[in-house]
């Protein structure tokens, strides 16, 4: 049974809607656990797996926790602002199958709906998983062995944006595996008016640029997007 981890910290609303979908698009057997650095204990009945920590402890130490808790081939880590897509095979099946034809892989990620900052990858691509340097917390499948291996994550609490897929990307390859992102199996990535915190909880406490705020609620319309693949409308 594959488990999937979900770190969380306040955006409520995402969280649940993340979970709820997560219910409803897999059947792939697995193991949900939100892992909570404050300010969701509403999922805990919505979930196989609740794990509160003691303070806001960051990405890096929540998914050291996640390694730490896999107990099978492969886990999957998400942010909890992301839908997963409704697939036959679903979505978990499919990105296991990933693994199994690539051992040489230590990641594999959804690809977002919209990349901020970085190349993106045509969706209509015929090469299932491109090779990038990067891969982020998008449903993204690792390999249990390989992220041990490499001794997970730095020990650090306060860290930038994109440190935490830099960081074990960087020691998987470094550790002879590649990572990847896949080109036709998308997730949405919701932003909402403040990418889902309230609004005392500024862009600059989230680590985002605020100039990045207007740009990215443009793409924030579900209604133009396929609501099973979240690929483009039309």
């Amino acid at each position: 049974m594959t488990d999937i981890f979900l770190t969380t910290y306040l955006r409520q609303d995402f969280a649940k809607k993340c979970v709820e979908y997560i219910r409803e698009r897999t059947k792939t057997p697995y193991l949900l656990t939100v892992i909570d650095n404050g300010g969701n204990e509403e999922l805990k009945p919505l979930v196989d797996r609740y794990i509160p920590l003691w303070q806001n402890t960051g990405i890096h130490f929540a998914w050291n926790v996640a390694a730490s808790l896999a107990s099978d081939k492969y886990f999957v880590t998400s942010d909890p602002d992301l839908l997963c897509p409704d697939l036959e095979p679903d979505w978990l099946g499919q990105m296991i199958k990933f693994m199994d034809e690539r051992p040489d892989y230590g990641a594999i990620s959804m690809m977002p709906h919209i990349f901020i900052g970085a190349v993106g990858i045509d969706p209509y691509d015929p090469e299932e998983v491109k090779d990038r340097n990067m891969c982020g917390a998008v449903f993204r499948i690792m390999r249990t062995d390989a992220v041990r291996s490499v001794c997970g994550w730095d020990l650090k609490i306060e860290a930038g944006r994109n440190h935490e897929e830099r960081t074990i990307c960087s020691r998987l390859q470094a550790g002879g595996f590649k990572t990847g992102i896949c080109s036709r199996i998308r997730a949405y990535h919701m932003f909402g008016d403040n990418w889902g915190y309230p609004e005392d909880f500024t862009p600059e406490m989230q680590k985002h640029n605020p100039q990045l705020k207007d740009y990215v609620k443009a793409f924030d319309n579900q209604n133009a997007y396929d609501p099973k693949t979240w690929m483009p409308k039309g």
